[in-house]
């Protein structure tokens, strides 16, 4: 397996010389000494000398694909891009020219992990070079990287499917929980009311009973003898002439009124 190698040629004058044709002198000269600091790893200072050759020629090939390169050195991976595409936008650039800017535009949406957009742009890059194996093996490689993460992109929404059902089905079952402790709590409650309701009646049916029986009592009471029947006048006048008399003269006089009293007949009482 060869190792992973990523194109970012470093254009010199003598590389572009079928470019140079009419390019201003100036120009060229910043992008010389841009090149002197991008082979030192001064990519700042590099930055700086090709900006300022494309103040002199806006269009420079030369100047956009090595401040593209600068940049992205410094990971500044969206104006990296921007300087790539106004190469591949130029319709003086070559075939070869552009799909080296869309191999680096591809390699830095490999560095952001953003598969997707880096293996289109490998893609767009093999169409205009298809024989380029430093292209073909980066994009083998963003494709491969692309199909793991939505291999794991599934695994992932898979999982967050079942943790969100297995949530559902918890609150469910304390959903059903809870409505079975609150169908039972109702049935305590009916039970507590019933023997209450059959305690009330007890008592009611006792108080009932105690009321009735209390006639009867008072009746007894009066059957006893308790309430005895106050005496005649006829029985006070006999006892008082008793009490006015001598011992001997009462049992005479008793004697007399018991044989009265005997002789006497109701109003009622008939005759035989």
């Amino acid at each position: 397996m060869p190792n992973l190698k990523f194109i970012f040629i470093l254009v010199t004058v003598a590389a572009f010389s079928e470019f140079g044709y009419g390019q201003n002198t100036q120009s060229k000269d910043y992008v010389i000494r841009g090149n002197r600091e991008y082979n030192q790893d001064d990519f700042q200072k590099a930055e700086a000398q090709y900006r300022t050759a494309l103040s002199e020629e806006e269009n420079s090939v030369k100047a956009n694909y090595n401040l593209g390169n600068a940049l992205y050195q410094q990971k500044k991976y969206d104006q990296s891009r921007a300087h790539f595409d106004k190469i591949i936008q130029n319709g003086s650039a070559s075939n070869s020219d552009k799909a080296s800017a869309y191999h680096n535009i591809g390699k830095s949406y490999l560095d952001e992990k953003n598969y997707e957009k880096a293996v289109e742009n490998f893609k767009d890059a093999l169409k205009l070079n298809p024989n380029d194996d430093e292209t073909r093996y980066n994009y083998a490689l963003a494709k491969k990287k692309l199909e793991e993460k939505q291999k794991e992109d599934r695994k992932n929404n898979q999982d967050s499917k079942n943790k969100n059902k297995n949530k559902s089905d918890n609150q469910n079952q304390d959903k059903d929980k809870d409505k079975n402790q609150n169908s039972d709590k109702d049935k305590q409650n009916r039970q507590d009311k019933n023997q209450k309701d059959n305690q009330q009646n007890g008592n009611n049916e006792q108080n009932k009973k105690d009321d009735q029986s209390n006639p009867n009592q008072q009746i007894q009471k009066g059957q006893d003898g308790t309430n005895e029947q106050p005496k005649s006048m006829e029985e006070m006048r006999q006892e008082d002439m008793l009490d006015a008399l001598g011992q001997q003269e009462r049992e005479t006089l008793r004697k007399i009124m018991s044989q009265k009293t005997k002789g006497k007949r109701t109003k009622n009482q008939k005759d035989w």
